[in-house]
């Protein structure tokens, strides 16, 4: 037995004598600690109220409960007496009572009493202290309850069972169905209303669970409230390898932005030592910062604008550049034909410079006589 129930016991014992010497009872203590049944029921139909009692006495005590139409200061016919009960000490007493609900739509009131046996006369307690030793209890008879999803945006799909509603412009479906069943729920997980807002599901208030479905015992008129949060589209547009993407935020959350000064570039110009430098961010902010927060009230469309860096290739660009014009030059000399000689020309380069007079023998221009015949050479 734990401290507290010791405690409660205790507390309970000496509450009772404490009434018992100031009124001079046996019972000290008897009140109707709960009175639990169905909100609403179909004309007709079977139903089960439970009702705890909780009683203190001195010594024995005899207790009995008693179920009534209308109100206390307004009771009606009694619709079910328990036999007398015998208690001693303290403690609770359950009841369950099985009953028929009327044959007609109302609003039934119906109140309990506890009462127990006093020099003869059964009576009750009215008192806080004591009691109160009854409880009233208002059933609402009618064969149909509404139920109401409250998901606070428009146009939302609700399924419910077989059938599917959307939510009025105050975010509501509303419907009139038959009491004592379930129904199963289903909302969707994300609703998108452009490229870049949207609501994903939270869960439903009063319910740990975040599933989009669960089960509702409509036993009364029922409002089960949908959680959605609103979220927004961050897109980031880069020249640079690796930082464009797209994220979606919580409203209202913080965006961290973040990029390096100097991006290497991909192969294979990376391997030649080129890379982008960071110059800043445009579009939804301005700025020059590598890093930064963005709050997302809204949808957001950045750029992260770089530089390429060309100056690892100039001196390299200038040397191929010479080369690559120095084989071009020696490669247009090489295919320049020689100049065209005409045959005038041939028989002039193959004619002799001085010949003979008297033979027509050829003769070198020192010679001052001919070999061939012996004649003296005149000038030509």
């Amino acid at each position: 037995m734990g401290l507290l129930t010791i405690i409660l016991i205790l507390f309970s014992t000496l509450r009772a004598a404490t009434t018992i010497y100031a009124q001079g009872s046996n019972v000290g203590l008897l009140k109707v600690a709960s009175f639990t049944g169905p909100r609403q029921v179909a004309p007709s139909t079977k139903f089960s109220l439970t009702i705890d009692v909780e009683y203190a006495v001195h010594a024995n005590g005899t207790i009995k409960l008693g179920l009534f139409e209308g109100s206390l200061r307004n009771l009606g016919s009694k619709l079910w007496e328990s036999d007398p009960y015998v208690v001693t000490g303290g403690g609770d007493r359950l009841w369950v009572l099985n009953l028929t609900a009327p044959s007609t739509k109302q609003s039934w009131v119906l109140t309990v009493i506890a009462s127990y046996l006093e020099t003869g006369k059964w009576t009750y307690y009215d008192t806080p202290f004591s009691g109160p030793g009854y409880a009233e209890f208002t059933l609402k008879v009618d064969d149909k309850a509404e139920l109401e999803v409250d998901l606070g945006t428009p146009n939302i799909p609700v399924a419910i069972d077989a059938s599917t509603s959307s939510t009025s412009a105050s975010g509501l479906v509303k419907l009139q169905l038959p009491v004592g069943k379930a129904y199963h729920v289903a909302v969707p997980p994300v609703v998108q209303f452009d490229n870049s807002t949207r609501i994903v599901f939270a869960g439903w208030r009063g319910n740990t669970s975040i599933t989009t479905q669960r089960t509702v015992m409509l036993d009364g008129d029922s409002k089960i409230v949908g959680i959605y949060k609103r979220q927004y589209l961050l897109q980031v547009k880069s020249n640079a390898p690796g930082y464009s993407n797209s994220t979606w935020y919580d409203a209202e959350s913080k965006a961290l932005l973040a990029v390096k000064p100097v991006v290497t570039m991909n192969w294979p110009f990376g391997s030649l030592g080129l890379s982008y430098t960071f110059n800043g961010w445009s579009g939804a902010v301005n700025s020059a910062s590598t890093q930064l927060n963005i709050t997302m009230n809204g949808p957001k469309v950045v750029s992260a604008e770089f530089t390429v860096d060309y100056t690892p290739l100039v001196i390299p660009a200038i040397i191929l550049l010479g080369a690559l014009g120095a084989l071009a030059l020696l490669i247009a000399k090489r295919r320049i034909p020689p100049p065209s000689v005409t045959s005038e020309e041939i028989r002039k380069e193959e004619a002799p410079s001085k010949v003979c007079k008297s033979c027509g023998k050829p003769v070198e221009d020192d010679w001052t006589h001919c070999v061939y015949c012996g004649k003296t050479l005149n000038a030509t």
